[in-house]
């Protein structure tokens, strides 16, 4: 049994899951196995897994059925202790397992861990920002406090023991957008995370965008599910009501006035700063233009508050 199962839903990436692999195989920590879920790719994606002959990748194959089927069966198919995860674009410095595992064993009283990662943009690569983070290297902290201007989690640096599945459960598969920020929650009010205060892992950020599909509300994550556990800490609350708004906002801009009105009906307004709550009067077009703007910030690792 491997102390890391590596999880790694694939879809369509040949042009990363080789960069991603690399990184992977070239930890400085070697006691893993590699779980990766081929969730029906159309390009080479496959074609370049099973150019690897390392007998620590074990590689599966679905009917495309999302990001978190694929994590979920990963998971069902992994033997080890811990779960790692990865996705298919992003990158593993050489240390990153080991330092995991100096976290695990600094904490071993608790099952949810982390480091921090650093964002790759197409003008540079910038340190992801917290709340309330000290200086020690090796810290207890909780989700809700740190997540305040960015998630203390994220997917590629996050790694959990196995039986924390049997307390969360696994990925929500009805949800493809914000499926992360839907387990991250529901592991925070569950567990605090040992985390190595140090970046050991890449993502790599993909602007936004605006299309023209048919908006799906039911496709993202329903934080009503948290309505009655959020009102015994105030810290979750604020949390869950940003992301509220972010939803919010995305309904208005694609004129789903019902499912506007009700997540701003679930805000507390005193969560929000006066730039986002007069964000949630303006209307859609103007909405847009902002959304574009931002976007094109967020390239420069400008992030604007009020989103």
């Amino acid at each position: 049994m491997a102390f890391f199962s590596v999880i790694i839903p694939l879809y369509n990436k040949e042009a990363h899951i080789q960069s991603t692999l690399n990184s992977i195989l070239n930890q400085t920590f070697t006691d893993f196995e590699v779980v990766i879920i081929n969730d029906g790719s159309t390009d080479r994606s496959l074609e370049i897994v099973e150019s690897y002959t390392d007998k620590r990748i074990q590689l599966f194959t679905t009917e495309n059925r999302g990001v978190s089927a694929a994590r979920n069966l990963a998971m069902q198919k992994a033997s080890g202790s811990y779960f790692a995860f990865i996705d298919a674009d992003d990158f593993w410095y050489p240390q990153h397992l080991e330092k995991l595992y100096d976290t695990i064993i600094a904490f071993d009283h608790l099952s949810v861990f982390s480091t921090l990662q650093e964002i790759e943009t197409p003008n540079g690569v910038f340190p992801a920002s917290h709340s309330n983070l000290t200086t020690d290297l090796l810290q207890e902290v909780d989700l809700f406090e740190t997540s305040l201007t960015r998630s203390i989690l994220a997917i590629s640096s996050l790694a959990i023991h196995r039986n924390v599945t049997e307390t969360v459960g696994f990925f929500n598969e009805t949800i493809s957008n914000g499926e992360d920020t839907d387990y991250f929650i529901r592991i925070g009010f569950r567990y605090k995370i040992g985390l190595y205060n140090g970046i050991t892992s890449r993502y790599a950020f993909v602007s936004g965008s605006l299309s023209n599909r048919a908006f799906q509300r039911e496709r993202y994550c329903d934080f009503e599910q948290f309505a009655e556990i959020e009102k015994s800490n105030p810290t979750a609350k604020k949390v869950i009501d940003l992301n509220r708004f972010s939803l919010a906002i995305k309904c208005k801009i694609y004129g789903d006035r019902t499912n506007y009105n009700q997540l701003v009906q679930s805000i507390d307004q005193s969560n929000l700063v006066f730039k986002q709550r007069l964000l949630l009067q303006l209307p859609a077009p103007t909405l847009i233009l902002l959304h574009r703007f931002k976007n094109y910030l967020e390239k420069k690792n400008i992030r604007l508050s009020a989103f």
